[in-house]
């Protein structure tokens, strides 16, 4: 039987994803604590009763403790030391959901980054020296109906691995590897799950999802389309191009390992596949919400100045979405 600590999983953007995660976490059997950003969200969620998950197979209902930053008092005995620590909110506003709770968060906690984007691990790396950061990315496929009702709409693998350098690739701590081994067991097969792999080189797939996303998710924003539509979109399918050969250079000077089949039939590839899906980023400006853009072509940018290369074309989406965004 695998040792799960006393110590809670907290977690910190309670969304689509990190409600899936709470869900399929406390099925089980691991200790889950929600980490909410206000009263209006506790207040969501007290009225939601929980966390709602849909899928194929079945509803699952769970009730983690929640709370906010406002509890942090010193008469509060039922917030215990944040030890371990799943961050999925946007990559961009890691720092300030996070920051909060900084008064609780053990020095040397295990934090992982579940999010899109890069660039958000180095910024709290910073703010966090001796914290142990590993970064995560996930095919896992879900959205809200509303919040903390989530519909499951794919199941794919989430890959882990090391981001702070004081870290051994191959060294998995004991709190991560029993997250990978309660997920196999037999007795649990009819429960929800989330499929996590251990992965030695985190920064190759997290650059490769990166790449995926800079070239697909802010011209389906711009032109707003779906993944399909984009394909033979007469303004959209050279801006595609484009966009691919930008990152692709930029990943060259970086040492990245490319594609197997090069970035460009990738990304036409999973357009295809997904032909009907919005992506992320178009959802996000049509609720009129923040986007990712800084933390995905904006990223992009950063590291192509490093080698003094233009990005043209990265810097045009950025600024045709900001103008979207702002009108």
């Amino acid at each position: 039987m695998t040792h799960l600590s006393s110590y809670p999983w907290h977690i910190c953007g309670v969304g689509a994803i990190g409600s899936l995660w709470a869900s399929a976490l406390i099925e089980r059997g691991v200790p889950v604590t929600l980490l909410l950003k206000d009263t209006v969200q506790l207040e969501q969620y007290t009225g939601a009763g929980g966390i709602n998950v849909w899928d194929q197979e079945c509803n699952t209902h769970t009730q983690p403790v929640a709370f906010i930053p406002s509890n942090l008092t010193p008469s509060n005995s039922n917030l215990t030391k944040i030890k371990h620590l799943l961050v999925c909110c946007k990559a961009q506003d890691t720092l300030a959901a996070i920051l909060p709770w900084r008064k609780i968060i053990a020095d040397d906690a295990i934090i992982i980054l579940l999010q899109n984007g890069m660039g958000s691990a180095q910024a709290l790396q910073r703010r966090l020296p001796k914290a142990n950061i590993y970064c995560a990315i996930s095919t896992d496929g879900a959205w809200r109906k509303g919040p903390f009702d989530v519909v499951r709409a794919g199941f794919g693998d989430t890959l882990i691995g090391c981001f702070s350098e004081h870290l051994l690739s191959t060294q998995i701590p004991s709190p991560i590897q029993s997250l990978l081994t309660c997920q196999n067991n037999p007795a649990q097969a009819s429960i929800p799950s989330v499929d996590l792999v251990w992965h030695t080189d985190i920064r190759t797939p997290m650059w490769h999802k990166l790449a995926i996303n800079s070239v697909i998710n802010a011209l389906t924003a711009i032109y707003q389309c779906t993944n399909g539509e984009l394909v033979n979109h007469p303004q959209g399918r050279p801006r595609l191009q484009q966009l691919c050969l930008e990152t692709q250079d930029v990943m060259s000077r970086l040492g990245i390992e490319p594609m197997g089949q090069g970035l460009l039939n990738t990304a036409v590839r999973i357009l295809q596949q997904t032909a009907l899906n919005k992506s992320s980023m178009l959802q996000d400006v049509q609720a009129g919400c923040a986007t990712e853009i800084e933390s995905i072509n904006g990223y992009i940018i950063a590291q192509g100045a490093l080698y003094y290369l233009p990005c043209a074309g990265h810097k045009q989406v950025c600024e045709d979405l900001r103008r979207i965004c702002a009108s």
